[in-house]
Protein backbone atom coordinates (compact mmCIF):
# COMPACT_ATOMS: atom_id res chain seq x y z
CA UNK A 1 0.00 0.00 0.00
CA UNK A 2 1.65 3.35 -1.05
CA UNK A 3 -1.12 5.91 0.74
CA UNK A 4 1.12 5.95 3.98
CA UNK A 5 3.92 7.27 2.25
CA UNK A 6 2.88 9.00 -0.50
CA UNK A 7 3.24 12.45 0.64
CA UNK A 8 6.66 12.20 2.05
CA UNK A 9 7.58 11.14 -1.65
CA UNK A 10 5.56 13.66 -3.29
CA UNK A 11 7.58 16.45 -0.75
CA UNK A 12 11.07 14.78 -1.83
CA UNK A 13 9.90 15.57 -5.65
CA UNK A 14 8.73 19.18 -5.07
CA UNK A 15 12.20 19.55 -3.44
CA UNK A 16 14.35 18.41 -6.51
CA UNK A 17 17.08 21.09 -7.61
CA UNK A 18 16.88 20.11 -11.19
CA UNK A 19 16.06 22.95 -12.47
CA UNK A 20 13.69 21.85 -15.48
CA UNK A 21 11.65 18.94 -14.73
CA UNK A 22 8.64 17.23 -15.61
CA UNK A 23 7.03 15.54 -12.43
CA UNK A 24 4.86 12.84 -14.02
CA UNK A 25 2.37 11.31 -11.60
CA UNK A 26 0.36 7.97 -12.36
CA UNK A 27 -2.32 7.54 -9.96
CA UNK A 28 -4.26 3.86 -10.02
CA UNK A 29 -7.74 4.17 -9.37
CA UNK A 30 -10.23 1.24 -8.67
CA UNK A 31 -14.01 0.94 -10.15
CA UNK A 32 -16.57 0.08 -7.78
CA UNK A 33 -20.83 -0.04 -8.76
CA UNK A 34 -23.32 1.06 -6.07
CA UNK A 35 -26.47 -0.78 -5.24
CA UNK A 36 -27.87 1.43 -8.49
CA UNK A 37 -25.80 0.10 -11.09
CA UNK A 38 -23.63 2.96 -11.49
CA UNK A 39 -19.79 3.00 -11.42
CA UNK A 40 -17.47 5.37 -10.27
CA UNK A 41 -13.77 5.68 -9.58
CA UNK A 42 -11.90 5.37 -6.11
CA UNK A 43 -8.76 5.57 -4.70
CA UNK A 44 -7.24 4.78 -1.62
CA UNK A 45 -6.37 9.04 -0.93
CA UNK A 46 -3.49 9.25 -3.22
CA UNK A 47 -5.45 11.11 -6.06
CA UNK A 48 -6.12 14.11 -3.47
CA UNK A 49 -2.62 14.40 -2.45
CA UNK A 50 -1.84 14.38 -5.85
CA UNK A 51 -3.90 17.09 -6.92
CA UNK A 52 -2.57 19.20 -3.69
CA UNK A 53 0.69 18.78 -5.28
CA UNK A 54 -0.15 20.01 -8.79
CA UNK A 55 -2.16 23.18 -7.26
CA UNK A 56 0.79 24.25 -6.10
CA UNK A 57 3.55 23.19 -8.49
CA UNK A 58 3.03 23.33 -11.92
CA UNK A 59 6.02 20.94 -12.52
CA UNK A 60 3.48 17.62 -11.66
CA UNK A 61 1.36 16.18 -14.28
CA UNK A 62 -1.38 13.48 -13.19
CA UNK A 63 -2.23 10.50 -14.77
CA UNK A 64 -5.29 8.42 -13.44
CA UNK A 65 -6.21 5.44 -15.04
CA UNK A 66 -7.55 1.87 -13.53
CA UNK A 67 -4.94 0.28 -11.21
CA UNK A 68 -3.71 -2.23 -13.85
CA UNK A 69 -0.25 -3.04 -11.92
CA UNK A 70 3.30 -1.85 -11.72
CA UNK A 71 3.85 -2.29 -15.65
CA UNK A 72 1.12 -0.49 -16.89
CA UNK A 73 1.88 2.72 -14.79
CA UNK A 74 5.34 3.00 -15.67
CA UNK A 75 4.12 2.73 -19.38
CA UNK A 76 1.85 5.63 -18.91
CA UNK A 77 4.31 7.63 -17.68
CA UNK A 78 6.29 7.03 -20.51
CA UNK A 79 4.21 7.95 -22.75
CA UNK A 80 3.17 10.70 -21.20
CA UNK A 81 6.29 12.06 -20.77
CA UNK A 82 8.24 14.83 -22.80
CA UNK A 83 11.23 15.33 -21.68
CA UNK A 84 15.03 13.71 -23.25
CA UNK A 85 15.50 12.13 -20.10
CA UNK A 86 13.67 9.77 -17.76
CA UNK A 87 13.67 8.42 -14.38
CA UNK A 88 11.15 6.32 -11.97
CA UNK A 89 10.22 7.32 -8.81
CA UNK A 90 7.81 4.70 -6.74
CA UNK A 91 4.64 6.58 -4.48
CA UNK A 92 6.13 4.47 -1.21
CA UNK A 93 9.99 5.63 -1.93
CA UNK A 94 11.57 9.13 -1.91
CA UNK A 95 14.51 10.77 -3.43
CA UNK A 96 17.51 13.08 -2.32
CA UNK A 97 17.04 16.71 -3.61
CA UNK A 98 20.06 16.69 -5.80
CA UNK A 99 19.26 13.30 -7.39
CA UNK A 100 18.94 14.23 -10.77
CA UNK A 101 21.32 17.14 -10.96
CA UNK A 102 24.39 14.58 -10.17
CA UNK A 103 22.11 11.62 -12.55
CA UNK A 104 22.16 14.20 -15.37
CA UNK A 105 25.19 15.98 -14.63
CA UNK A 106 27.20 12.19 -14.86
CA UNK A 107 25.83 11.52 -18.13
CA UNK A 108 26.67 14.90 -19.48
CA UNK A 109 30.65 14.90 -17.95
CA UNK A 110 31.08 10.99 -19.38
CA UNK A 111 28.80 10.13 -21.68
CA UNK A 112 26.35 6.75 -21.95
CA UNK A 113 22.70 6.16 -21.76
CA UNK A 114 22.18 5.35 -18.16
CA UNK A 115 23.16 6.86 -15.16
CA UNK A 116 23.02 4.81 -11.76
CA UNK A 117 23.23 6.17 -7.88
CA UNK A 118 23.70 4.64 -4.97
CA UNK A 119 20.32 4.23 -2.14
CA UNK A 120 19.48 4.40 1.13
CA UNK A 121 17.71 1.14 2.88
CA UNK A 122 15.18 1.91 4.87
CA UNK A 123 14.26 -0.30 7.10
CA UNK A 124 11.61 0.59 9.71
CA UNK A 125 13.55 2.26 12.79
CA UNK A 126 16.49 2.03 10.79
CA UNK A 127 18.51 3.94 7.33
CA UNK A 128 21.24 1.50 6.02
CA UNK A 129 23.10 3.38 3.78
CA UNK A 130 25.16 2.06 0.87
CA UNK A 131 29.28 2.51 0.77
CA UNK A 132 30.45 5.33 -1.38
CA UNK A 133 33.43 4.00 -3.15
CA UNK A 134 35.37 6.35 -5.28
CA UNK A 135 34.64 7.95 -8.28
CA UNK A 136 31.77 7.62 -10.65
CA UNK A 137 32.64 4.68 -13.04
CA UNK A 138 32.37 4.46 -16.33
CA UNK A 139 31.16 0.69 -18.11
CA UNK A 140 30.61 -0.95 -20.55
CA UNK A 141 27.88 -2.78 -21.39
CA UNK A 142 29.11 -5.93 -20.51
CA UNK A 143 30.83 -4.91 -17.46
CA UNK A 144 27.11 -3.61 -16.45
CA UNK A 145 25.36 -6.70 -17.07
CA UNK A 146 28.23 -8.26 -15.13
CA UNK A 147 27.64 -6.34 -12.67
CA UNK A 148 23.90 -6.98 -12.48
CA UNK A 149 24.84 -10.83 -12.23
CA UNK A 150 27.43 -10.80 -9.93
CA UNK A 151 25.41 -8.30 -7.67
CA UNK A 152 28.33 -6.03 -7.24
CA UNK A 153 26.56 -2.94 -7.10
CA UNK A 154 23.51 -2.08 -8.96
CA UNK A 155 20.64 -4.21 -9.67
CA UNK A 156 17.60 -4.76 -11.92
CA UNK A 157 15.82 -1.69 -10.60
CA UNK A 158 14.21 1.52 -12.59
CA UNK A 159 14.03 3.65 -9.55
CA UNK A 160 17.84 4.41 -9.39
CA UNK A 161 18.49 5.63 -12.66
CA UNK A 162 18.22 8.21 -15.21
CA UNK A 163 18.06 6.85 -19.05
CA UNK A 164 18.18 9.15 -22.29
CA UNK A 165 14.39 8.76 -23.54
CA UNK A 166 15.71 7.70 -26.71
CA UNK A 167 16.33 3.85 -25.70
CA UNK A 168 12.94 3.17 -25.00
CA UNK A 169 11.69 3.84 -28.46
CA UNK A 170 9.60 0.74 -28.89
CA UNK A 171 9.91 -0.86 -25.62
CA UNK A 172 7.80 -0.80 -23.00
CA UNK A 173 7.44 -2.48 -19.59
CA UNK A 174 5.28 -5.60 -19.43
CA UNK A 175 1.97 -5.74 -17.97
CA UNK A 176 1.29 -9.63 -17.86
CA UNK A 177 3.76 -9.77 -15.16
CA UNK A 178 5.38 -9.07 -11.93
CA UNK A 179 9.52 -8.11 -11.75
CA UNK A 180 8.37 -5.85 -14.60
CA UNK A 181 11.84 -4.38 -14.30
CA UNK A 182 13.83 -7.42 -14.27
CA UNK A 183 12.76 -7.99 -17.88
CA UNK A 184 13.88 -4.37 -19.35
CA UNK A 185 16.24 -3.13 -17.21
CA UNK A 186 18.68 -5.69 -17.96
CA UNK A 187 18.11 -5.39 -21.55
CA UNK A 188 18.83 -1.63 -21.48
CA UNK A 189 21.96 -2.17 -19.64
CA UNK A 190 23.12 -4.31 -22.43
CA UNK A 191 22.43 -2.59 -25.15
CA UNK A 192 23.44 0.64 -23.68
CA UNK A 193 26.35 2.37 -25.10
CA UNK A 194 28.00 3.15 -21.76
CA UNK A 195 26.76 3.26 -17.81
CA UNK A 196 27.71 5.96 -15.48
CA UNK A 197 27.36 4.41 -12.03
CA UNK A 198 28.48 6.66 -8.85
CA UNK A 199 27.05 4.77 -5.77
CA UNK A 200 26.75 7.57 -3.76
CA UNK A 201 23.18 7.02 -2.38
CA UNK A 202 20.79 9.43 -3.52
CA UNK A 203 17.52 6.80 -3.70
CA UNK A 204 15.53 5.78 -0.39
CA UNK A 205 14.18 2.45 -1.38
CA UNK A 206 11.99 1.35 1.40
CA UNK A 207 12.16 -2.13 2.60
CA UNK A 208 8.66 -3.74 3.35
CA UNK A 209 8.36 -7.39 5.02
CA UNK A 210 6.43 -9.51 2.41
CA UNK A 211 4.09 -12.25 3.73
CA UNK A 212 5.27 -15.66 3.43
CA UNK A 213 2.94 -16.69 0.12
CA UNK A 214 4.38 -13.57 -1.72
CA UNK A 215 8.03 -14.59 -0.83
CA UNK A 216 7.15 -17.96 -2.20
CA UNK A 217 5.49 -16.38 -5.37
CA UNK A 218 8.46 -13.96 -6.07
CA UNK A 219 11.19 -16.25 -5.83
CA UNK A 220 9.86 -18.73 -8.52
CA UNK A 221 9.21 -15.34 -10.60
CA UNK A 222 12.70 -13.99 -10.24
CA UNK A 223 14.11 -17.59 -10.95
CA UNK A 224 11.82 -17.61 -14.32
CA UNK A 225 12.94 -13.66 -15.00
CA UNK A 226 16.73 -14.67 -14.33
CA UNK A 227 16.89 -17.37 -16.50
CA UNK A 228 15.34 -15.35 -19.57
CA UNK A 229 18.05 -12.43 -18.86
CA UNK A 230 20.43 -15.15 -18.53
CA UNK A 231 19.79 -16.34 -22.32
CA UNK A 232 19.36 -12.87 -23.98
CA UNK A 233 22.82 -11.83 -21.71
CA UNK A 234 25.09 -14.88 -23.03
CA UNK A 235 23.99 -14.44 -26.71
CA UNK A 236 24.42 -10.81 -26.15
CA UNK A 237 27.84 -11.77 -24.85
CA UNK A 238 29.14 -15.05 -24.96
CA UNK A 239 32.16 -14.35 -22.81
CA UNK A 240 29.30 -13.60 -19.54
CA UNK A 241 28.25 -17.97 -19.70
CA UNK A 242 30.59 -18.57 -16.91
CA UNK A 243 29.03 -15.68 -14.68
CA UNK A 244 25.65 -16.39 -15.28
CA UNK A 245 25.72 -19.86 -14.22
CA UNK A 246 26.97 -18.58 -11.65
CA UNK A 247 23.77 -16.24 -10.94
CA UNK A 248 21.59 -18.74 -11.89
CA UNK A 249 22.91 -21.25 -9.15
CA UNK A 250 23.08 -18.59 -6.46
CA UNK A 251 19.02 -18.47 -7.48
CA UNK A 252 18.29 -21.47 -7.62
CA UNK A 253 19.81 -22.03 -4.11
CA UNK A 254 18.60 -19.16 -3.04
CA UNK A 255 14.50 -19.92 -3.31
CA UNK A 256 15.55 -23.40 -1.61
CA UNK A 257 17.14 -21.56 1.06
CA UNK A 258 14.13 -19.02 1.40
CA UNK A 259 11.54 -21.98 1.35
CA UNK A 260 13.90 -24.01 4.11
CA UNK A 261 13.32 -20.70 6.65
CA UNK A 262 10.32 -19.56 6.08
CA UNK A 263 9.37 -23.04 6.47
CA UNK A 264 6.78 -23.71 3.05
CA UNK A 265 9.62 -26.15 2.13
CA UNK A 266 8.20 -29.16 0.15
CA UNK A 267 10.93 -30.84 -1.85
CA UNK A 268 8.49 -31.72 -5.38
CA UNK A 269 7.66 -27.63 -5.14
CA UNK A 270 11.77 -27.12 -5.51
CA UNK A 271 12.23 -29.43 -7.72
CA UNK A 272 13.21 -27.28 -10.82
CA UNK A 273 15.74 -25.69 -8.46
CA UNK A 274 17.58 -29.43 -7.37
CA UNK A 275 17.22 -30.25 -11.10
CA UNK A 276 19.37 -27.20 -11.83
CA UNK A 277 21.45 -27.39 -9.15
CA UNK A 278 22.37 -31.10 -9.56
CA UNK A 279 23.01 -30.38 -13.73
CA UNK A 280 25.46 -27.78 -13.06
CA UNK A 281 26.97 -29.15 -10.20
CA UNK A 282 30.21 -30.39 -12.15
CA UNK A 283 30.70 -27.60 -13.94
CA UNK A 284 30.32 -25.05 -11.23
CA UNK A 285 33.28 -26.88 -9.07
CA UNK A 286 35.67 -25.70 -12.50
CA UNK A 287 33.96 -22.07 -12.85
CA UNK A 288 35.82 -19.18 -11.36
CA UNK A 289 33.10 -17.06 -10.54
CA UNK A 290 30.83 -19.67 -8.48
CA UNK A 291 32.89 -18.74 -4.91
CA UNK A 292 33.82 -21.25 -2.39
CA UNK A 293 30.50 -19.96 -0.22
CA UNK A 294 28.52 -21.08 -2.99
CA UNK A 295 30.11 -24.44 -3.68
CA UNK A 296 29.45 -25.35 -0.32
CA UNK A 297 26.45 -24.09 -0.51
CA UNK A 298 25.42 -26.96 -3.32
CA UNK A 299 27.14 -29.39 -1.57
CA UNK A 300 24.34 -28.92 1.29
CA UNK A 301 22.06 -28.26 -1.04
CA UNK A 302 22.50 -31.56 -2.80
CA UNK A 303 23.57 -33.57 0.17
CA UNK A 304 22.88 -31.83 3.38
CA UNK A 305 19.92 -29.87 3.88
CA UNK A 306 19.70 -29.15 7.64
CA UNK A 307 22.95 -28.09 7.28
CA UNK A 308 21.91 -24.98 4.45
CA UNK A 309 19.50 -24.41 6.60
CA UNK A 310 21.76 -24.00 9.86
CA UNK A 311 23.92 -22.06 7.46
CA UNK A 312 21.09 -19.40 6.00
CA UNK A 313 19.85 -18.74 9.65
CA UNK A 314 23.42 -17.49 10.54
CA UNK A 315 23.40 -15.40 7.34
CA UNK A 316 20.40 -13.81 8.02
CA UNK A 317 21.40 -13.22 11.91
CA UNK A 318 24.77 -11.79 10.42
CA UNK A 319 23.69 -9.23 7.75
CA UNK A 320 20.71 -7.62 10.48
CA UNK A 321 23.67 -6.95 12.96
CA UNK A 322 25.58 -5.94 10.46
CA UNK A 323 22.57 -3.67 9.72
CA UNK A 324 22.72 -1.78 13.22
CA UNK A 325 26.59 -0.63 12.38
CA UNK A 326 25.56 1.13 9.51
CA UNK A 327 23.29 3.39 10.39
Amino acid sequence: MVEPYFRQCLESLKALTYPNLELILVVGMREETDSKGNKTLCDDGCLAMAEEAAANDRRFKIVKCIAAGVGDARNRGLNAASGEYIGFVDGDDYVEPDMYDRLYDNLNKYGGDISVCGKFSEYPGETVREDVIGDPEVLTPEKGVRMLMENTGFFFHSWDKLFKAEIFNGIRFPEDRYLEDRYVIGNLIADASAIIYDRTPLYHFRVRTDSVSHLKRMCELNSDADMVFSEYAVERFPGLKDTAEAFLIYGHITCIQNALIERYFQRSEEEKHFSYIREHKDSAFKNPHVNRNTRIKILFTLYALPLLKILTLMGKKKRKERRGFTK
